[in-house]
């Protein structure tokens, strides 16, 4: 027998969708796990985490190849979600894309006539988008169903979480931006990318879209749908690295919604009808958008990619190379167990790419975790 037991295999620290996404598949694989996170998935208008804000369409921009192999296998699974949960996920026309045009359906140069004025050429594809809060209220309530806690906690080391439900000797960390600063990862190659987009009314509007043109640092010019009933659309956006700031910037949602409207006037409509006319018959302009709100989320970024690996650690121990001046710093909670071997799998660092690789990302953790779990079980 061991020295010790516990009621879970392993608990995940964080509740955005790479954490939800990871806990799902290891609970699908029969392991006991607990979620533990300072924001729940419900927290939707928390901007100190990413996820309830995203655009969540795929429309890959993997640039290496363990970057691919995780988008295509989330776009593979979505496929069943879309057609069992149509609120959460659509079908929707895409854009430009190389790599992944015999992934997606329907790959294709568009015909002039369909190119927007002002542009030249353009290439559409059927994809998927997400309803991000919808997404992340099924995943948490499908976890809750089965028996996974998902508690509000801070921690502030990664020692803590290895005695906080017991003692664990796996942890799944899965803390996005916390990684810089959590004790016994502080990871300094992390970083936010601000990220502003404007939620609009648009029913008229159904497929994605995208403009890969050269536009000035830091903007961006992406219209994506969201499933549900409201008729809502994401419109963004920006891609500020290293810019902390969750105020939205009047003069930049102007220039989203001038840059949208230039791509797709149908935003203005505001009704069922694609008609480009307003009252008494004017023509519609940007200003005729019906705003729902302003978003700003800090996008968990990685200088050199995202960290996937499984790290085998001793509690109390400097684990990371450093000088241990930051011992003293870790809670008393964090020193029981101390010289104890566990694991932990890091999963963090996805950037704007986490909705879009966060099944793969979650099957690849899940071999790790399987990985170290039974390797353990071996030893006892």
């Amino acid at each position: 027998m061991p020295p010790y037991t516990c009621a879970y295999d392993c608990v995940v620290l964080g509740s955005g969708v790479l954490g939800l996404s990871i806990a799902d598949e290891l609970t699908n694989r029969g392991l006991r796990v607990a979620i533990v996170a300072r924001d729940l998935p419900e927290d939707v208008h928390s901007s100190a985490f990413a996820s309830p804000w995203a655009g969540a369409n795929w429309a890959s921009f993997a640039s290496n190849p363990a970057e691919r192999r995780r988008d295509i296998t989330t776009f593979r699974r979505l496929a069943s979600l879309a057609a069992e949960h149509p609120d959460l996920v659509w079908n929707e026309g895409g854009y430009d894309g190389p790599w992944y045009k015999d992934v997606v359906y329907d790959y294709r140069v568009l015909p002039r006539a369909s190119v927007p004025p002002g542009w030249t050429h353009a290439v559409g594809f059927t994809s998927y988008t997400l309803n991000p809060p919808r997404y992340l209220a099924h995943i948490a309530s499908s976890l809750r169903s089965r028996g996974v806690p998902i508690l509000r906690h801070r921690v502030s080391s990664l020692d803590e979480a290895y005695a906080l439900l017991g003692p664990l000797s796996l942890v799944i960390n899965a803390t996005g931006l916390g990684s810089r600063t959590l004790l016994g990862v502080e990871d300094a190659l992390v970083h936010p990318i601000r990220g502003q987009t404007v939620t609009v009314r648009a029913p008229a509007v159904f497929g994605c879209f995208g403009n890969k043109d050269p536009l000035p640092e830091g903007q961006q010019c992406v219209i994506i749908p969201r499933p549900g009933p409201e008729g809502h659309v994401t419109l963004g956006g920006t891609f500020l690295p290293n810019n902390y700031s969750t105020l939205p910037d009047p003069d930049a949602a102007e220039r989203i919604l001038r840059d949208a409207y230039r791509l797709c006037p149908q935003l203005a409509s505001g009704s069922d009808s694609r008609s480009g006319t307003g009252p008494e018959g004017r023509t519609n302009t940007w200003k005729d958008i019906q705003i729902v709100s302003h978003n700003v989320g800090l996008r968990p970024a990685r200088t050199g990619g995202m960290r996937l690996e499984l790290e085998h650690r001793v509690l109390g121990q400097d684990n990371n190379g450093r000088k241990d001046e930051h011992a003293r710093l870790v809670p008393a909670r964090g020193q029981v167990g101390r010289g104890r071997q566990v694991g932990c799998v890091h999963a963090y660092g996805i950037g704007p790419a986490g909705y879009q690789a966060s099944l793969g990302i979650a099957e690849e953790a899940a071999d790790l975790a399987v990985g170290h779990l039974a390797k353990r079980e071996s030893k006892l």
